[in-house]
């Protein structure tokens, strides 16, 4: 089976999962059309909307199936899934979260508000509305999506996000530490609830001892050297789940915080060790972890294994593989 990933690469998954299938002695390439600071390396073609316009044709007579990201195909408005249809081509959507997660979705099942997604409401029912008529089946990364695209697709499938948690280094937190470091990496402020965690940092700087910093504009690579050093990570605390720096940063073995939904956390193996904090309670969640350093140690042993366990290469590269054999 050929395979191809387009159009859009979202925290470096595109890259992971073209090199999977290619371990796992499949044919597959990826093109990715959205280039950001982070400019993440691997098994993709970076490329534009003009240039995959023209390989269109080839790929639909050469390729057996498209896996699309984020809502996008290599056409504006999805013009070329009719075609794609029309010649028999396997297909499936997946959905990464600001492609489908609506304003009236976002207030029925998140008690904290998050900014809302580039697209309107209306827009985001069109798209899955169309998409959904040519393509039976979607993916998305847990049971945090999962709801904003069930009513559209026949067949919703969730996919860990995969990380090949082999090329990370890891240093647990020391149990001897009584100055740990913080960090906090903010893509997008406002998303990642920077306000309310940086005001805890603030308050907890007066009477305790640590080390805290942001890390904002690097690439990956020079963003992932920062995180080895830190004993604590504060990922996202508003989303209502965990993304993939969570995942790099468990693998790196640190302690990891996010907001995680008591409703979505039910759908997660019972031993993840994400810690758990909400804008309410991220001060006192962080203030425990600064009072044990112990429990940072445990956490961060068991992040690795976690990461191990339920994100790798070897554990998510079978489950794509299943998914892909109910696509008709």
């Amino acid at each position: 089976m050929i395979i191809v990933h387009a159009p859009t690469e979202i925290a470096g998954q595109m890259r992971a999962l073209v090199s999977g299938l290619r371990q796992a002695g499949y044919k597959a390439n990826g093109y990715n059309w959205f280039q950001s600071y982070l400019n993440y390396i691997g098994s993709v073609i970076n490329t534009d909307a003009y240039e995959l316009i023209k390989l269109i044709d080839p790929l639909v007579n050469y390729v057996d199936l498209f896996h699309f990201h984020n809502g996008n195909t290599f056409v504006a408005n999805n013009y070329d899934v009719p075609l794609i249809h029309e010649r028999g081509k396997k297909m499936v959507m997946h959905h990464w979260g600001n492609d489908v997660r609506t304003v009236k979705g976002a207030l029925m099942m998140n008690p904290y508000p998050i900014p809302p997604s580039y697209a309107t409401d209306e827009t985001i029912h069109e798209n899955l509305t169309f998409l959904s008529k040519y393509m039976k089946h979607a993916i998305v990364q847990d049971y945090e999506i999962y709801p904003y695209v069930t009513d559209y697709y026949e067949h919703v499938h969730v996919l860990p996000l995969v990380c090949d948690y082999q090329k990370f280094p890891y240093i647990y937190p020391s149990p001897d530490n009584l100055n740990p470091v913080i960090i906090h990496a903010p893509t997008n402020r406002e998303f990642k609830g920077s306000y309310y965690i940086e005001k805890a940092v603030g308050e907890l700087k007066l009477t305790h001892n640590f080390t805290y910093f942001a890390v904002e504009n690097m690439s990956h690579q020079q963003a992932m050297k920062s995180y080895l050093n830190a004993d604590i990570i504060v990922d996202q605390i508003l989303c209502g789940t965990y993304g993939m720096l969570s995942v790099e940063a468990m693998a790196m073995g640190k302690v990891v915080v996010a907001y995680v939904r008591e409703d979505v956390k039910s759908k997660f193996p019972p031993d993840l060790p994400i810690v758990v904090a909400n804008p309410d309670t991220i001060r006192d969640v962080l203030l425990h972890l600064l009072h044990n350093p112990e429990l940072r140690h445990s956490i961060g042993k068991a992040s690795r294994a976690y990461v191990e366990k339920y994100h790798s290469v070897e554990h998510v590269i079978p489950k794509l593989l299943e998914i892909y054999s109910k696509i008709q």
